[in-house]
């Protein structure tokens, strides 16, 4: 073979190995803002426009799917149009209904625009990298100067909107515990226990919020589930509200559920401080028990109140 003939081959044979390499690349590593919101590489699959009136900057809902074929997560592709860029987003949530947010276009107004929007991108990872759909009213959209402001704001409620298209109005559960409205100073978490500070009627109270898996038996098995409890202590420490939600009850309801909520209910009135009660019903050779549970809850509430 020729010298010209084989370094033809050689660099034909090189190219191949590129495109082979780039191809192998492209499934194996994530790549775009949806492959990035999984941390692997996906398929958009499904995609259909969404026409709905009430829910007009949606464009379009489609399924994330793995390589292999599982889904992952409904997707929907969001327009955002105001003062300072017009803004396409992602907007995903899973079968846990947690949400991912990441912007696919934007197109920015003017230079000061242009600037701000890195933090934009940053406000987005941080706040909306697989937060729980109920937890996004929660999330600040307001702090910042006036363009990232605004731009916190605008993304925060289309957010919002995407989450009751896809799941309906999210539960407020610390208006269930108070049975009113209430105003929401501050939250914070430490060892996985949520603390928002609120004001009720004038008064403030701390409100916890924790969870925590644990066994119990159906009299047929003994299974595993969790279990989230609230309460409400006010300013000398005592208990005034407690609320054990059953949408966020996994173990048995029935008489189950209502035993376990008297529980919890007899502790209203008492100082957190105070020696809990014993469960009632557990743990025996099968399992902890339901109301070991939300005792073990509430002792790891005591930990940090």
């Amino acid at each position: 073979m020729k010298k010209e003939n084989l370094v033809l081959v050689l660099m034909f044979g090189l190219m191949l190995l590129i495109s082979v390499v780039g191809i192998g690349f492209k499934f194996v590593f994530p790549t775009s803002p949806v492959d990035k919101m999984f941390n692997q590489s996906v398929n958009v699959i499904n995609e259909t426009p969404v026409v709905d009136a009430d829910y007009n900057e949606i464009i379009s809902k489609g399924e994330v799917t793995s390589l292999s074929g599982e889904k992952l997560a409904d997707i929907y592709t969001v327009r955002v149009d105001h003062t300072y860029f017009y803004l396409e987003l992602y907007v995903a949530i899973d079968e846990d209904n947690k949400i991912y947010a990441r912007d696919k276009h934007v197109k920015t107004k003017d230079d000061t625009s242009s600037s701000y929007f890195p933090l934009v991108r940053e406000y987005l990872l941080k706040n909306y990298n697989g937060i729980y759909y109920e937890n996004v009213q929660f999330v600040d959209g307001a702090a910042g100067a006036t363009t990232i402001v605004v731009s916190r704001s605008t993304i925060k409620n289309i957010i919002s909107k995407v989450a009751v298209y896809h799941v309906g109005e999210p539960v407020d559960y610390i208006q269930n515990l108070f049975g009113k409205k209430y105003t929401l100073n501050s939250q914070t978490t430490v060892n996985d226990v949520i603390k928002y500070d609120v004001t009720v009627d004038s008064v403030n109270y701390n409100v916890y919020e924790a969870k925590k898996s644990g066994t119990y038996y159906d009299y047929q098995k003994t299974n595993n589930g969790e279990i989230t409890v609230f309460i409400a202590l006010n300013q000398a420490g005592e208990i005034t509200h407690v609320l054990l939600p059953e949408s966020l009850y996994g173990h048995s309801g029935g008489n189950f559920y209502n035993e376990t909520k008297a529980y919890l209910e007899n502790l209203v009135g008492n100082p957190l401080i105070n020696e809990l009660p014993d469960s009632q019903t557990g743990p025996t050779e099968n399992s902890s028990g339901s109301q070991e549970v939300v005792r073990q809850i509430l002792l790891d509430i005591k930990e940090v109140a």
